[in-house]
């Protein structure tokens, strides 16, 4: 999977991800809060760069 993939799958699951475990956070096992908070992080910050690449290429041609 490319790097573009990867954050366009992720700009619709992580907000999805922070619902559900907003709504079900009473029920998440101990384990899986801190893997769901790491992948979270993750998945955010590599959107953060990507997009901030995007952007920093866009504001360099025009």
């Amino acid at each position: 999977m490319g790097l573009e993939r990867f954050v366009r799958l992720n700009l619709v699951l992580v907000p999805v991800l922070v619902l559900v475990a907003y709504l079900f956070a009473d029920y998440l096992p101990l384990l899986v809060l801190p893997l769901g908070v790491a992948y979270l992080t993750f998945a955010t910050a590599i959107c953060l760069v990507w997009l901030l690449s995007k952007a920093s290429l866009q504001f360099r041609s025009s």
